[in-house]
C-alpha cells in the first residue's frame, strides 16, 4: 500500500459513467417513464398523472447538445414520437367506437362499460403523454433558436478576427 493511503476508503471509487449522446438520454428518459407509468398502474397508483420533469445527463442537469444537427435529430426523435402517440390516439378512439353489448344482459353490459372505462384511462393516459411531447418539443426548438442565434454570432465575431487580420 502506498505510503499515505487510506485504509478505510469509503469513497465511491466507481469511475463517473458518461451520460451517452442526446439521443441515447432521450431514449433513456422515454424508457424510464413509461417504466414508472406501468409500475404505478400495476400496483393501482392511478389517480392524477404525475408531472414528469426531466433534465438530462449533462452539466446542471440539461442535455447537451455538440451542434445543430444532433439537436435537430433529437427533435425529428420527439416528433416521431408525437406522431406515434397520434397513432394510438386514433386507435383509441377506433376502439371505443367499435364497443358493443354483445347481449343484452347485465353481465353484457358491466363487460363493456369495463373496456370503455379502461380505454377512457388510456384516452387520458395518451393526452398526458401527447402534452409532455408537444411540450418538450416546442422547449427543444426554443433551444435551436438559441443556439443558432449563438452561433451565427460566434461565425460572425470569427469573421471579424479574420477581416481584421488581413
Amino acid at each position: 500500500m502506498p505510503d499515505g493511503a487510506n485504509t478505510d476508503n469509503t469513497e465511491n471509487t466507481e469511475p463517473e459513467q458518461d451520460p451517452g449522446t442526446a439521443a441515447e438520454q432521450v431514449n433513456q428518459e422515454i424508457a424510464s417513464t413509461e417504466v414508472l407509468t406501468w409500475w404505478r398502474s400495476l400496483f393501482g397508483f392511478g389517480g392524477p398523472p404525475q408531472p414528469h420533469e426531466s433534465g438530462g445527463g449533462g452539466a446542471g442537469g440539461q442535455f447537451m447538445f455538440a451542434n445543430l444537427e444532433e439537436l435537430d435529430a433529437v427533435i425529428a426523435k420527439w416528433e416521431e414520437e408525437r406522431d406515434g402517440i397520434l397513432a394510438d390516439r386514433q386507435a383509441i378512439h377506433e376502439a371505443l367506437d367499435g364497443i358493443a353489448e354483445p347481449a343484452g344482459d347485465t353481465m353484457s353490459q358491466f363487460q363493456a362499460n369495463a373496456s370503455r372505462d379502461s380505454l377512457s384511462n388510456m384516452f387520458q393516459h395518451n393526452n398526458a403523454m401527447l402534452r409532455y411531447a408537444e411540450n418538450y418539443i416546442e422547449k427543444l426548438y426554443e433551444s435551436r433558436e438559441q443556439i443558432a442565434v449563438m452561433e451565427d454570432g460566434a461565425r460572425d465575431q470569427m469573421r471579424s478576427v479574420r477581416g481584421s487580420e488581413a
